[in-house]
């Protein structure tokens, strides 16, 4: 399916990042991630709906400091084989309060108190 345009909704947005998030779990923690439940701490915040794509933003924390340098790669990897991993990806190596505001501005979310996903959220 990817490449194509189809509209989809935030449950599957939803499904397409959680997908996203085992990929990545596996990715960094192996085997771990489903016996152990080990998890890539992230924030994830959708928009769209109406007349704008759904999309992603997302806080993710680098797990290990020896994966600085290959996790963003190890993320385009893991949304890229997701089914809706459209390939317009931006990552950044630092969050600051710029990034956080961002994110969780009030403009191109429907509905806003719904936007925060929490059920993909993974914070300790």
């Amino acid at each position: 399916m990817q490449g194509q345009f189809q509209r989809i909704d935030r449950y599957e947005a939803e499904k397409n990042f959680r997908h996203f998030m085992n990929l990545l779990n596996k990715q960094v923690y192996g085997h771990a991630a489903e016996r152990h439940g080990k998890r890539v701490q992230v924030m994830p915040v959708s928009e769209g709906g109406d007349s704008i794509r759904y999309h992603y933003h997302a806080i993710i924390d680098c797990p290990r400091p020896e994966l600085h340098f290959e996790f963003p790669a190890m993320i385009r990897t893991c949304w890229l084989r997701t089914p809706w991993g459209y390939d317009q990806i931006d990552i950044q190596s630092s969050c600051d309060e710029g990034w956080s505001n961002y994110i969780s501005k009030f403009r191109s979310k429907v509905e806003y108190d719904m936007s925060f996903d929490w059920t993909n959220c993974h914070l300790d």
